[in-house]
């Protein structure tokens, strides 16, 4: 009897290797891929912050979802794209160039605002601007500022905060020399985060599989038709399968109608606005919930398992509990924390900072296997071991990682902080910045901010005489890329591996257009800043970036010059305390395969910003459990798509109005965040 593979599952190999697809022949980093993702960068560099500054819109920038990056590639893949195959398909992009694409544009998203340039500049002028008898900056902090991280010119910094006098050229040689020596740094994180996240790419994507919630849209946005989903004689669509799918637009209609009806109402007082939110006040008006039912968090949070899903809003409630519990009762702890670490109190902040300790000790424990096959890789130059499908080779990603961390400490050193002390920074910093990437690539969370920032957590845990005066000026100055950590790189090029599977061939390429993006983002972001800095004046910009972020840097840090603070005994014990709980759920998450609820939750889903966030998860739990109940996975499967179009509707019609609100001169039209 002939043996043959039957013809449906043939024509599904054909196409995963490649036959009718226009990835077959070309190489996904093409010089077209990597000029339109450049061009998308400088676009997202220079006009990100021109809608947070003139337009007081939607923040599109603000969060891991990168909106800005998902609207504009939205718009290029479905028009523009779709255009050129109209031309003829070898014009159009393919599935590994429009991945590249993304990669570069998802990057350039996580630098202009709170990634790094809108916190930088303000903070370095607004040091002198905003130094007064009464705040005593001038006598405290300023003798102990090296004059490479600031600008030295007072004539810049106050044309800065209040404009330029008609005229008069844009003062850059006074920042020349802190903006060279600032870009030094900011790269050398990125390259240590292109290089952790190389080493951890094989373990997270291939092994442990982890979901990344945050690139599924993309991914079906470049999928292309498979031979087996039409006819012989059929000819290729010219539009994606994702944008034929009724049911994604069915669900991609609904929170575009819903933002369109607000941003109506915000040009024409007389139409309703549709709230979709409200507050529960507990445990003696000391406490609250927000119920806020925000659509494109349904559509990450229904992508997620629901063992992940239920640890985010279960553990959210129960620290919920505990807070009020301590209000009533009085357990208040006399240590003041930043303004940027977890605003629910120091006790559960420290709690939750041990537990992301130990998630990341934990996960680097489930590694060890593959570390030790990155190690024999490297050192002892094992040829059974296989990184020709990484960015860069195991041996640089290594080395590499050695020497940005010697930099960046070396940075740090010379900032004011004590030798001794920095690897003690670059250790929370690690920690913190590990635990919230491996939330966002595994649980999806879009909107998450740090327990304690790296700053808090060295006062707290050595105090501040050890530091001295030059070592809390130093500490001030991490506010600029490691305290309101919304957003960074590191957990976007987490995404961005993910997404480099869709590239063909040798992704070694691909480093040089993450180079490329990071440049052109750099700079465009600061000439976009500085621009509309000069040209209006920054305290007539925005009151958050430019009054409030450098007040929130420089007056924490202030009254502990006259006033140290002691090592915190009490935020020690809650770390362990924190610590030994993570340890045991994670025990028991291992060990006891019925545990329905994940640990991620508790390391990460405790802190006051999942207020905004726990409800929708819990929508979205709710409504996939009863799917899945139901329906089965074919259930699940069908109404996938009307998730992934809620997730893109939000983000079109945030993007749409932005462009309308610029033509009109509309400012303050927010509609919402995601």
């Amino acid at each position: 009897m002939k043996k043959e593979i039957p013809p449906i599952f043939q024509h599904h190999l054909e196409t995963r290797l490649g036959a009718d697809q226009p990835d077959a022949k070309t190489s996904g980093i093409t010089f077209r891929a990597v000029a339109i993702g450049a061009f998308l960068s400088l676009f997202i560099g220079a006009v990100v912050p021109y809608t947070n500054m003139i337009i007081k819109g939607t923040v599109m920038a603000h969060n891991f979802s990168t909106p800005a990056a998902l609207f504009v590639f939205f718009v290029f893949v479905f028009l523009i794209n779709t255009a050129l195959a109209l031309l003829g398909p070898r014009f159009a992009l393919s599935r590994s160039e429009l991945a590249v694409v993304y990669i570069m544009a998802m990057l350039a998203t996580s630098i202009p605002t709170i990634g790094f340039t809108e916190n930088l500049l303000p903070i370095i002028a607004g040091l002198y601007y905003y130094a007064t008898p009464e705040n005593k900056w001038q006598e405290l902090i300023h003798p102990h500022v090296p004059k490479w991280i600031v600008p030295q010119d007072a004539e810049a910094i106050t044309y800065f905060y209040e404009g330029l006098p008609q005229g008069m050229a844009l003062p850059w040689d006074a920042w020349v020399e802190p903006l060279f020596y600032w870009c030094l740094f900011i790269c050398s994180f990125y390259w240590v985060s292109i290089c952790m996240m190389t080493i951890l790419r094989k373990q997270w994507v291939e092994y442990e599989k982890l979901p990344y919630p945050l690139v599924q849209v993309p991914l079906e946005m470049i999928q292309d038709e498979e031979r087996e989903a039409r006819g012989p004689n059929e000819k290729r669509s010219l539009i994606k399968p994702y944008f034929r799918n009724r049911v994604m637009w069915v669900g991609f209609a609904v929170p575009f109608f819903i933002g369109t009806a607000n941003a109506l109402s915000g040009y024409f007082s007389f139409l309703p606005h549709i709230d979709t939110y409200s507050e529960m006040r507990l445990f003696r008006n000391s406490t609250y919930l927000r119920l806020d039912l925000n659509l494109g968090l349904i559509g990450f949070a229904y992508l997620l398992s629901r063992d992940v899903a239920l640890g985010f809003w279960f553990f959210f409630l129960l620290s919920t509990v505990q807070r009020g519990v301590f209000n009533v009762l009085g357990i208040q702890s006399a240590e003041t924390l930043s303004r940027f670490a977890n605003s629910v109190g120091p006790y559960l902040a420290h709690q939750a900072m041990g537990a992301m300790i130990v998630l990341v000790l934990s996960s680097v424990w489930m590694t060890r296997r593959h570390l030790h096959a990155v190690y024999r890789k490297v050192f002892n130059r094992d040829s059974s071991i296989d990184d020709s499908d990484e960015i860069i080779s195991y041996r640089t990603a290594v080395w590499g990682l050695l020497v940005g961390l010697g930099v960046m400490g070396t940075w740090l050193w010379q900032s004011g902080l004590p030798l001794w002390v920095v690897p003690v920074f670059l250790f929370g910093m690690t920690a913190i910045f590990i635990a919230i990437t491996r939330a966002v690539a595994e649980g999806g969370i879009s909107v998450i901010r740090t327990p304690l920032t790296p700053a808090d957590f060295v006062i707290s845990g050595v105090g501040t005489s050890a530091l001295g005066a030059s070592g809390l000026t130093g500490l001030s100055f991490t506010y600029v890329w490691s305290a309101n950590i919304r957003i960074f790189f590191m957990p976007c090029f987490a995404n961005a591996l993910k997404l480099a599977e869709e590239i063909r061939g040798s992704k070694r390429g691909l480093l040089w257009a993450v180079f490329l993006a990071i440049a052109v983002t750099l700079l465009s972001s600061v000439w976009s800043v500085m621009t509309l800095s000069y040209k209006y004046g920054g305290i007539n910009l925005h009151q958050f970036w430019f009054v409030g972020v450098p007040h929130n840097a420089f007056n924490f840090i202030a009254p502990k010059f006259a006033d140290p603070v002691p090592a915190s005994m009490s935020g020690w014990g809650f770390t362990a305390l924190g610590a030994v709980l993570m340890g045991l759920l994670t025990y028991i998450r291992y060990h006891f395969v019925w545990w329905p609820i994940h640990p991620l939750g508790f390391a990460t889903g405790t802190f006051n910003i999942m207020n905004w966030v726990w409800f929708s998860i819990f929508v979205a739990w709710g409504l996939k459990s009863a799917i899945l109940k139901y329906g089965g996975s074919s259930g699940y499967v069908k109404t996938r798509p009307f998730f992934l179009g809620l997730i893109l509707g939000q983000v079109a019609v945030a993007g749409l109005w932005l462009i309308i609100d610029a033509c009109t001169g509309k400012t303050g039209n927010v509609l919402g965040y995601f």
